[in-house]
């Protein structure tokens, strides 16, 4: 209900702007533009990409925000995605603004569309600005692509995402010194300034005032530092009033380690045990330049928490029988929810795949679950490349699940783990006919 509410309210701010700029452009004071010469239609058309392009900005602005009310609906991981693609399928937008303006006034002043373009920037007010934040927007996207290609440094292409708020900055004035849409419709523009408003208000309340509150009413430090397997190390870190912090097993929180060397950077990383209101742990494999360095975090060291964040939790689901499938460093929100639905009382079952067993994070302590959940919890092992492993060999396919859970069409079922593990295991899980509305799942990775 609340997603369809969040998409019908999305719905209707298009039909709003779509709705404004007909009307300003099929009475307008030279006639319908939108039927009109090749003039009118070019301006028309150029307006709405920009008017398109703008709300696509503020949209971006709202799913990164972390606001509680979208992240609790669909999940923190999703809008992220989301948000990668909406940034790429923006260029498009932002490019077809300027060329369509240019080459329709252009062709009203009978000049050549470079000597139109000098003239916007030399002579229409704030037009330059927003060129240069056109450029700067565009940066911005080019090192999304390199980060994806892995042609850069996380750290730089972040750093490089902050530059877009001096693009928006640069871009608005223009919206309403020059955007006919806006100088002769004055609800359209109350309109527009009110979502500028929301969008920022947003952000500024979600990723700056609410985790500074946190920071100081509960005053967050590293307790203590645990190696867990040779590349995997778990950092607890307690702080007062922990009781009220409102996490949630299966939940993540981005942190910043307030450390030389740390400081800098911002990650997010997965709760990794049930939160019983003394500490937070969280387990934190090396993959990067990063993570390499948690082992050397010291007692002591205050952290910034930005969240909780993620619905990949045991809220809303009444479900009395569950299977949880992790994969490698995935066991992470998977063993605090194991101990969740144990407490719960709730009947699980655990499949945890690994190439081998010197990979295997938590093996005590979820023998230890197991032996003090009265028979609810079961936890199989999949070693993937093990000669020496005496158990279950293999993947997590379909066959293994049909025989490991023979009523897993009962089950809700919960999966973390690397993207193409998941990948598989929902295909598996989709030839066995569990439906798609009783699989939650986490991207493991932003």
């Amino acid at each position: 209900m609340k997603k369809a509410a969040c998409l019908l309210f999305l719905g209707c701010q298009i039909l709003v702007i779509l709705g404004f700029w007909g009307w300003n452009h099929v009475y307008h004071p030279m006639g319908n533009q939108l039927t009109g010469d090749r003039i009118g239609q070019l301006l028309a058309y150029g307006r709405l990409a920009g008017l398109l392009a703008a709300f696509a900005i503020l949209l971006q602005l709202i799913l990164i925000g972390r606001g509680r009310w979208i992240g609790r609906t669909f999940g923190l991981d999703r809008l992220t995605h989301l948000h990668h693609g909406v940034g790429f399928a923006l260029v498009s937008l932002l490019l077809a603004h300027p060329i369509l303006l240019t080459f329709g006034h252009a062709l009203q002043a009978d000049v050549s569309p470079w000597a139109q373009f000098i003239d916007f920037c030399r002579s229409w007010e704030d037009v330059l600005a927003a060129v240069i934040g056109l450029g700067l927007l565009l940066g911005a996207v080019a090192f999304s692509v390199a980060v994806v290609v892995k042609r850069i440094r996380y750290e730089v292409w972040y750093a490089t995402h902050l530059t877009l708020y001096l693009a928006l900055a640069l871009a608005f004035g223009h919206q309403l010194s020059v955007g006919s849409d806006f100088t002769d419709n004055r609800w359209f523009r109350i309109y527009w300034i009110a979502l500028y408003a929301g969008a920022f208000g947003s952000l500024i309340l979600n990723r700056g005032i609410r985790p500074l509150l946190d920071f100081v009413r509960h005053r967050f430090v590293v307790a203590r530092v645990v190696e867990e397997t040779t590349d995997v190390t778990s950092v607890y870190i307690e702080g007062r009033n922990l009781p009220v912090f409102p996490v949630e097993a299966g939940q993540f929180m981005t942190v910043r380690f307030l450390a030389p060397g740390f400081r800098w950077e911002a990650h997010p990383f997965s709760m990794s045990c049930r939160p019983d209101g003394k500490h937070l742990r969280l387990t934190i494999k090396q993959l990067g330049d990063f993570t390499r360095r948690i082992p050397k975090l010291r007692p002591g060291t205050r952290v910034f928490i930005d969240g909780p964040h993620g619905i990949f939790t045991a809220r809303h689901n009444a479900s009395n029988k569950l299977l949880l499938i992790a994969g490698g460093i995935g066991i992470t929100p998977i063993r605090a929810l194991a101990e969740e639905f144990v407490v719960e009382g709730r009947e699980v079952i655990l499949l945890y795949g690994n190439r081998n067993k010197s990979a295997v994070v938590f093996e005590q302590e979820l023998e230890t679950l197991v032996g003090s959940s009265a028979g609810r919890l079961r936890v199989v092992h999949v070693m993937s490349d093990d000669p020496a492993w005496i158990g279950e060999r293999g993947r997590i396919d379909a066959e293994r699940l049909a025989r490991l859970v023979p009523d897993v069409l009962l089950r809700e079922v919960y999966l973390c783990g690397p993207p193409l593990m998941m990948k598989s295991v929902r295909s598996a899980l989709a030839r066995l006919g569990v439906s798609r509305r009783r699989l939650h799942d986490e991207r493991f990775a932003l």
